[in-house]
């Protein structure tokens, strides 16, 4: 299951121009700057209130406290990280928007990210690290670091922050594996001298390994232990 819902916005000159990308080489990383509004706000936005307006801008997921809304399609342009001057990014030129995914972080009415919208918009980088074979640490950028615009602005102030939201991208796509281990029954063993071995109980040697009578165990079996 997806992290973000998806609710596109229509086709349109001003948010969602219909074109497709020529490949997904960086995931950039972007704040409204609107506080207090929500991901849905944002889509109503971008659907309705920039056509009128007839303004070019968009990004492809919004992202809340709440929830996550992808409102337009991962292999679609948004118009989210080309003003025309290059500063950093060379593999993202001639145009950023052809060649890499928006993710917008709304932010609460006194302009922080709530600590829920960071930790939803890690799992959405780490969907898309995943869906595109990318590296967090390498290819998620801010906006600034392509244009210098000051976006997403706290982590502008504060680089360190990013560093360390990227560096929490790459923990959750690697996590720790789990450290199991396993005893091989012995002639005179039985399952309660094999737990107080093992400093467990019989009930947990029982739920891991599946056991229906304790008094039943064969030389040579496995016994997981934890």
């Amino acid at each position: 299951m997806s992290v973000w819902t998806e609710k596109l916005i229509r086709v349109n000159n001003y948010s969602r121009p219909g074109l497709k990308l020529k490949g997904v080489k960086k995931l950039v990383l972007h704040w409204t700057a609107n506080p207090g509004a929500s991901a849905a706000n944002h889509f109503t936005y971008f659907d309705r209130t920039i056509i009128q307006a007839q303004r070019y801008a968009s990004a492809h997921i919004f992202v809340d406290k709440n929830e996550a809304i992808n409102i337009i399609p991962l292999d679609e342009v948004a118009y989210h990280a080309n003003d025309g001057t290059y500063r950093g990014v060379p593999e993202l030129k001639p145009n950023a928007n052809f060649l890499s995914i928006g993710v917008e972080m709304c932010v609460e009415k006194d302009g922080t990210f709530h600590p829920d919208t960071i930790s939803r918009t890690e799992d959405v980088f780490v969907e898309l690290c995943k869906t595109f074979k990318l590296d967090p640490i390498k290819d998620i950028v801010r906006h600034y670091d392509i244009t210098h615009k000051n976006c997403p602005a706290p982590w502008v102030k504060d680089s360190k922050a990013f560093e360390d939201f990227k560096q929490r991208v790459k923990a959750k796509m690697s996590p720790p594996k789990a450290n199991v281990s396993y005893y091989t029954v012995k002639p005179g063993d039985t399952l309660s001298g094999i737990a107080a071995k093992n400093k467990t109980t019989v009930a947990t040697l029982q739920k891991l390994n599946n056991i229906k009578n304790p008094n039943i165990i064969r030389v040579g079996q496995k016994i997981r232990i934890k």
